[in-house]
């Protein structure tokens, strides 16, 4: 499972974040570290939606902050929402019939190394890390808005869990 998958990447590396960049300045935060997980959508420059999960002894503590200052709200939800929602955003696109048809694709040698997956003539195409497993960009020409690239990846003590 996908979560499992995401939680093992963590642990390998001692941390591990990653930010996928959308249009308009908007950037999604994936990332653990110990036992912190979180998914935080920063967009201008400020915080917008924070979601934490904490795992220890085998259960979660998950909460969702938005805003900031005296609009800042808290809420605690459910039991493992936060690992759930990071691992659709970091391997998103990649269980879907285009991607698993395409066998042994070929990495891409740049300055992260990735696989490359092409729907048609470019109607859609994914980049998928050859070292870490997630997705680390992505295009769809008939939804311009939900196409990302890789901002930036970090691991272990380069990785800082957010406050709350």
């Amino acid at each position: 499972m996908r979560t499992e998958q995401f939680m093992k990447l963590v642990e390998k590396y001692d941390g591990f974040q990653f930010v996928p960049a959308y249009r308009d300045d908007e950037d999604h935060f994936i990332g653990g570290k110990g036992n912190n997980y979180w998914y935080f959508i920063n967009k201008n420059g400020k915080t917008k939606e924070l979601y934490l999960g904490i795992y220890a002894d085998g259960q979660w503590q998950d909460r969702c902050i938005k805003g900031s200052g005296k609009k800042k709200t808290e809420k605690e939800m459910p039991p493992g929402s936060t690992i759930k929602r990071i691992a659709e955003e970091a391997y998103l696109h990649q269980d879907e019939e285009w991607v698993k048809k395409k066998k042994n694709p070929k990495v891409i040698q740049d300055s992260h190394p990735h696989y490359h997956y092409v729907l048609g003539f470019g109607d859609k195409a994914l980049d998928v890390s050859e070292q870490y497993g997630v997705t680390i960009a992505y295009s769809d020409l008939k939804d311009l808005s939900a196409g990302f690239h890789l901002r930036y990846l970090h691991t272990g003590a380069d990785v800082d869990v957010p406050e709350g």
